[in-house]
């Protein structure tokens, strides 16, 4: 049995990109950009606000106009078709997607704005950077930050050496600090 898209037969939506073009699935319907349904709109905007890294990268980006802002977030979050949908029928958003948007590996709002990192050997996960993000600590204070064991966060950290071809923690430090992971 084929999966069926969010969007299709509920009250979610899947954001695509394709052929240039970008897509919303919602309402059994297909829109085009800029006719996406309002509903969906408030729902990726109220989100929006609540992201300040993201609102930070969009602020930044040159030559970026205010109305192009939410089609960038919707592209830069969401523009791949994946198992999840980018928003349920419940309305609640799932930030997990990873998309080749193109810019991969050579954008300066890479982790900010779209919610992973492409490393040398892999894609770093939303929890990968919450970790790299605290490297410079020790791992219980890195699991008491993020609520999380002490061995996760050694796993976090086996799996962030091993995608980013470093071989410490202290070189996991310096990369989130150029990554921009970090600040100061």
């Amino acid at each position: 049995m084929k999966k069926i898209i969010a969007g299709m037969l509920d009250g979610g939506a899947e954001f695509i990109k394709h052929e240039g073009e970008l897509y919303c699935v919602h309402g059994g319907k297909v829109h085009k950009w800029p006719e996406f349904p309002q509903q969906v709109i408030d729902i990726i905007e109220d989100d929006f606000v609540k992201h300040p890294e993201a609102v930070k990268s969009l602020a930044l980006w040159e030559n970026l106009l205010p109305e192009e802002y939410t089609y960038r977030y919707i592209l830069c979050r969401f523009g791949g078709i994946d198992d999840e949908p980018d928003i349920n029928g419940e309305g609640k958003i799932t930030h997990t997607e990873y998309f080749e948007c193109g810019l991969r590996g050579k954008c300066r709002f890479e982790g900010k704005l779209c919610c992973s990192i492409k490393a040398d050997f892999g894609v770093l996960t939303k929890m990968e950077l919450e970790v790299l993000k605290y490297s410079s600590l020790s791992y219980k204070e890195i699991g008491d930050t993020l609520f999380i064991s002490p061995e996760t966060v050694s796993s976090h950290l086996q799996s962030l050496r091993s995608k980013t071809g470093l071989k410490n923690n202290a070189q996991l430090a310096v990369y989130a600090q150029q990554k921009g992971i970090v600040n100061g």
